[in-house]
Parts: C-alpha cells; sequence; structure tokens
C-alpha cells in the first residue's frame, strides 16, 4: 500500500501522471514559482516598499509549500528504480541536477530568514534574497524545451569546449600582444597582461566599453583585428548550437528516419570489419559475402 502511494506521488510530482491531478499540481507550482521570481524582483524596488509585509508572507509560505515538495520527491524517488534503494537511491536522487536546483531554490531563504533576525548588514542580506531568482529553474522539471536543451548542449559539448578553449588562448595571446605594444602607456590600463586580459575580453565579444582604449598605431591596429575575431568567436558557439537544435528537431519529426540511419551506419561499420578481415586473411570472399548479405538482410 505504501509502495502504491509512493509510486502514485512520485509520478504526481513529476508530472508523469497523466490525469488531472498531476496537470494541477504542475500547473501550481509553476504559478507559485512564477509568483515568487516576480515578488523577487519587485521586492528590489523602493517604490514598493510598502508592500514588503505582503512579500514575506508570499514568500513564506512558498517556502513551506517549497521544503514540503523537496521533501515529498526526496521520500518518494525510491519509486524509480534508478534510485530503488533507500539510503544510496536517495543520496544519488539529492545530488541530480533538478534536486540541486530544488535546494539553491529554498536554503538561501532560510538563511536569509535567520540573518534578518540577526540583524545581518542588509545588502548582504538582500543579495542572498536575490537568489530566490533561481526558482525560475525549476520550471525545467514540467517543460520539454528544457530537455531537449540540455541535449543539444550535452550533445555538442565537444565542439562546444574547443570553441572557448581556442577562445581562452586567442584572448590570451591578444592580452600578450596588446601588453608588448601598449604596456608605456602612461594611463596604467595596459602595465599588466591580467589587466590587459580585461580588454581583450572585453574587445573580443564585441563589446567594447571604451573605458580601456590603446593610444598608439599598432596598438589600435591590434584592436581591430581582435575585434574582427570577436565577430567569428561569437558566431561559432551560435552555429554549432543552431545544427544542435535543428538535428535535435529532425529527431523528433522523424524518429524512424533517424532510427534507420544510425542502423544503417552500423551495418556499414560492421561490413568494413569484414573487409578487414578479408583482406587481412582471416575469412575467405566466400565468408565475407555471407556476412554481407546476412547484415544487409537484417537491416531491412
Amino acid at each position: 500500500m505504501l509502495d502504491t502511494a509512493k509510486a502514485r506521488l512520485y509520478d504526481i510530482l513529476n508530472g508523469i501522471s497523466g490525469d488531472s491531478v498531476g496537470q494541477a499540481v504542475t500547473a501550481f507550482i509553476i504559478a507559485l514559482i512564477v509568483l515568487n521570481v516576480t515578488v523577487a524582483i519587485l521586492d528590489t524596488v523602493d517604490e514598493l516598499h510598502q508592500f514588503s509585509s505582503l512579500f514575506y508572507w508570499i514568500e513564506l509560505i512558498s517556502l513551506v509549500i517549497f521544503t514540503v515538495e523537496y521533501g515529498l520527491r526526496a521520500w518518494s524517488c525510491t519509486a524509480d528504480e534508478k534510485y530503488s534503494r533507500p539510503k544510496i537511491g536517495r543520496l544519488l536522487y539529492l545530488i541530480t541536477p533538478f534536486a540541486l536546483i530544488d535546494f539553491i531554490a529554498i536554503f538561501p531563504t532560510y538563511i536569509a530568514l535567520y540573518a534578518g533576525v540577526s540583524a545581518v548588514d542588509f545588502l548582504i542580506l538582500r543579495s542572498v534574497r536575490l537568489t530566490r531568482v533561481f526558482r525560475i529553474f525549476k520550471v525545467g522539471r514540467y517543460n520539454d524545451a528544457f530537455e531537449t536543451v540540455e541535449r543539444v548542449i550535452y550533445a555538442r559539448r565537444n565542439e562546444l569546449f574547443l570553441v572557448y578553449f581556442l577562445g581562452g588562448i586567442v584572448i590570451l595571446m591578444a592580452a600578450s600582444f596588446m601588453y608588448l605594444v601598449e604596456f608605456r602607456d602612461p594611463s596604467g590600463n595596459f602595465d599588466s597582461i591580467p589587466k590587459t586580459m580585461y580588454w581583450a575580453i572585453i574587445t573580443l565579444t564585441t563589446v567594447g566599453y571604451g573605458d580601456v582604449v590603446p593610444v598608439t598605431v599598432l596598438g589600435k591596429v591590434l584592436a581591430s583585428v581582435v575585434a574582427m575575431t570577436g565577430v567569428a568567436f561569437i558566431a561559432l558557439p551560435a552555429g554549432i548550437l543552431g545544427a544542435g537544435f535543428i538535428e535535435e528537431f529532425e529527431k523528433m519529426r522523424n524518429p524512424s528516419r533517424t532510427s534507420n540511419k544510425n542502423l544503417s551506419l552500423s551495418v556499414a561499420d560492421e561490413i568494413r570489419k569484414f573487409v578487414s578481415l578479408r583482406e587481412e586473411g582471416h575469412i575467405t570472399d566466400d565468408e565475407f559475402s555471407a556476412q554481407k548479405e546476412l547484415l544487409l538482410g537484417n537491416s531491412k
């Protein structure tokens, strides 16, 4: 009986029950998250200080609800086979991305409430309270679009790492060259490579605040080259992610075509292996032909 209730609660909280109760709970949690983020934003407006009491009670009630939700999720997670072991399973669940987001969404509020009683500096208190905005990431639990973004980033992680690694090298080289050209600048903006790296990052991302600028002709030429390089640096991640999203949407629209494509690639790899075995003399031509016909027949 308890296991059935736990499985039912797990399905409802994770939006996979498919019934009216699950949909109502999902809609309520999303509405509460949006309300909390709105309150966190409005709480920073001095003109709305007269509503601080209302904001406080909204946050307090929401904190109780989110804490109960967090506890119920941790309790019911053992209904999933991945977390079926009571102790180890719950520990594994608590370090999953969504569980960590749930924790970050509520824990700072407890700190803020305690700090308010202890009269901690208001600026620090407000900074802690602003972390409530992280609650918006809880919506990702109820939206398939977030899963699509996660799959695209994971699929393209190697390309993205390479791009940003190369970007780091470009930043270091630009800062080093600019330091060599401009280190005599009396303003002191380029008197060390760490200081110059700030200029390189700002220029490479094509923002160019204008607070740090070269004064020599060679420095201006170098700055122009770095700025032009920044255009390509920004375009590369966008192109990689764009291609990833197109591929993901194609998989969602035509799952059968994708599976057939993957199957064809697998068959081609197997045939190439048998070609190598034949060339090395491990199998005869007849054995190779038989294996090839078998693979092609299974792929139809």
